[in-house]
């Protein structure tokens, strides 16, 4: 065997070694640019698609200085200053996906805020941070709703479905205004929850290294999104109360992690699995058993009833 044989015998392994390094990083790049950009989708139908017709256009500030959109909602026969749900929609979604949850708060008497979190629908904002500067949307909107004649300030609460509940959750946690929360499909962390996220977004197995689609994630966003730990927050929510909702068949966040958030969490709490869903759907999949558990969770932490 001559010399240049050997040599590209011994070249050729290190070449594909680093040739396959250089794809995983590039994909890991990619991965986390679906993270961090979502297809921005604006709202078609309003809140009289689902009958509800005393509602208005709103815009208000972010904490950290965005414009915020979203919908106000009120009660048909409401007079006075009426308990108030935040509705906060998940990543690559808009604040019409939540008119479902709305629809069943506003007929049980409670005002509505749905807003599009930043980059997304039609508020400000380059970029997703999952959960970590979503917060300072829920800050403008609490300050927002605050200052509305309509709205009972001590009666405040927050829903939101996966980015959302991610979000509502550490809103909640640093917003004493917040009263209760219910989170449906959350995550504990972000960390934990790579592989099954990529998978559900790209449709592609994960790459061979998770943990460099939350360095191109932190090096998009500016901030590090390993601190987006839902279940380090719980502490200090308690003890004003959540409600963890999950699907048995979530294959985009595993229903452990609803498990793992409720046994976290401080009194009061409640969980609610719901066997034939998947990532949300709870409406189609059990309409009876989600209204009463969903409308009635607010309705003894809102209302005091």
């Amino acid at each position: 065997m001559n010399r240049r044989v050997k040599t590209a015998l011994i070249i050729l392994p290190v070449l594909l070694i680093v040739a396959g390094i250089g794809f995983s990083l590039y994909m890991a790049r990619r991965q986390a640019l679906t993270w961090v950009y979502p297809a921005r989708n604006v709202p078609v139908d309003t809140p009289s698609s689902v009958g509800l017709d005393n509602w208005e256009e709103v815009t208000f500030t972010s904490g950290d200085g965005l414009n915020i959109a979203g919908w106000f909602i009120r009660p048909d026969a409401a007079s006075e200053p009426a308990p108030t749900v935040m509705l906060l929609h998940g990543l690559g979604g808009h604040r019409g996906g939540m008119l479902g949850e709305a629809a069943l708060l506003v007929n049980a008497g409670y005002n509505t805020l749905l807003i599009d979190l930043r980059a997304h629908g039609l508020s400000d904002g380059d970029v997703t941070t999952l959960g970590y500067r979503e917060v300072e949307d829920v800050r403008g909107a609490v300050d927002y709703l605050s200052g509305r004649d309509d709205v009972d300030s001590e009666r405040i609460g927050l829903a939101g479905f996966s980015l959302g509940a991610v979000t509502a959750i550490r809103a909640a946690a640093r917003i004493p205004e917040i009263q209760a929360v219910a989170a449906l499909s959350t995550f504990k962390t972000v960390d934990d929850n790579v592989t099954p996220i990529i998978r559900a977004l790209t449709g592609r197995p994960p790459i061979p290294f998770p943990a460099a689609v939350i360095w191109f994630v932190n090096l998009e966003t500016g901030v590090n999104v390993g601190e987006v730990r839902p279940i380090d927050d719980l502490a200090q929510i308690a003890p004003r109360p959540v409600l963890f909702v999950h699907g048995e068949g979530d294959t985009v966040v595993p229903v452990s992690n609803s498990h793992d958030l409720f046994d976290a969490a401080g009194e009061p709490k409640e969980l609610l699995i719901i066997p034939n869903a998947q990532h949300g759907g709870f409406m189609g999949a059990a309409p009876e058993e989600f209204e009463q558990r969903f409308v009635g969770f607010f309705d003894q932490y809102l209302q005091g009833e």
